[in-house]
């Protein structure tokens, strides 16, 4: 059977919300560890294969695939099962350059939405993360960006490139409150991913992803639950081209409030 076969097969037909036991987390982990190298080697296969010129036009699609097959082995490792309100194709207009902005409160957030959105999805990603060999290589062939806000020569030419990657095609994925939500809890955003969107007069598309906090609170992988139902939420998008620089704290405030409308319920359970 193949690798990515059993992942799948892992997805039961038990439907309890359970906490996962020491032997099933580090299960997980394990799993996690070898589909991380196993997609990040396939990624990279599939482009050293597809380099003539009249294959290049289709690495993207490829790659767009094994992000997705990647995404769902994780997901379906805990078991995760899910649903998905609004419609994000149909707000993303032809030629214009999209932002998904989302709240943040698993590390299951970046997996699943590989899995449940469509489309050529790109995350901004930590630095340190390009220093890990393979990783490095594989997230720069799939197209994966990052911005080092220490630099401002280098902040300058990595917010070039995003744009490039926007023009091409690419709807970059931005975690704007800056860390992960231990509890659901949606924090206040900081203003990076707001000067790109007016920057580059992007759409910005609100994905509240409600209690994914619960499959694996942050940084306490022995809190693992299985089994856990949540929800994609799309929001309307936002016109970027509506806002200059200075009124980036009057849209920081507009997407604040999609985001916490969409997910109202779950800030409730948390002030209670």
């Amino acid at each position: 059977m193949r690798f990515y076969d059993i992942c799948v097969t892992s997805v039961l037909n038990e439907l309890t919300v359970k906490k996962a036991n020491l032997l099933r987390a580090w299960w997980v982990i394990l799993v996690s560890i070898a589909a991380t190298g196993k997609y990040s080697l396939l990624t990279l296969g599939t482009a050293l294969f597809n380099r003539s010129e009249s294959a290049k036009k289709t690495v993207r699609p490829k790659i767009d695939r094994v992000i997705y097959r990647w995404g769902t082995c994780l997901v379906n490792a805990v078991r995760l099962r899910w649903t998905v309100e609004g419609d994000l194709e149909s707000q993303a207009e032809p030629g214009r350059r999209v932002i998904i902005v989302a709240n943040h409160s698993s590390a299951y957030d970046i997996p699943l939405i590989f899995a449940a959105l469509p489309g050529s999805i790109r995350m901004i990603s930590k630095k340190e993360l390009f220093k890990i060999p393979l990783l490095s290589r594989a997230m720069k062939t799939a197209e994966i960006l990052s911005i080092d806000r220490q630099n401002r020569q280098q902040a300058i030419k990595d917010l070039s490139i995003a744009k490039e990657k926007m023009e091409s095609g690419i709807r970059i994925c931005m975690f704007p409150e800056g860390t992960r939500s231990s509890n659901g809890k949606l924090y206040p955003l900081k203003k990076g991913a707001i000067r790109l969107a007016i920057d580059t007069n992007a759409l910005i598309i609100p994905v509240a992803i409600e209690d994914i906090y619960k499959v694996l609170p942050n940084k306490k992988w022995l809190q693992m639950r299985l089994n856990q139902k949540v929800s994609v939420k799309v929001g309307k998008a936002i016109d970027c081209r509506e806002f200059e620089v200075a009124d980036r704290n009057q849209l920081t405030e507009l997407v604040y409030n999609s985001l916490y409308s969409m997910l109202s319920e779950q800030q409730g359970e948390v002030a209670s």
